[in-house]
């Protein structure tokens, strides 16, 4: 999984908010780019390495290792 930088595309997560929130196929699509300009954004901050699907269907983030520590030194 480390190396994953995208793995659900923009099509795929529209599709996801489609079946999920019964929405539309073009709110859906809006929507999805919305999604993933955020993802890049995280990405671009060094929060996250990318976004998938796991084998259960939902939509999961990688965290960066630094974003990791972050989140271990607060608890």
């Amino acid at each position: 999984m480390a190396n994953i930088m995208e793995s659900a595309s923009i099509e795929d997560i529209a599709l996801y908010l489609q079946r999920e929130y019964g929405i539309d196929a073009d709110s859906a699509q809006n929507a999805a780019q919305q999604v993933v300009d955020g993802f890049i954004d995280m990405r671009d901050k060094g929060l996250i390495k990318g976004w998938y699907f796991d084998e259960l269907g939902h939509l999961e983030l990688l965290p960066t290792e630094s974003a990791l520590s972050i989140i271990e030194r607060q608890k």
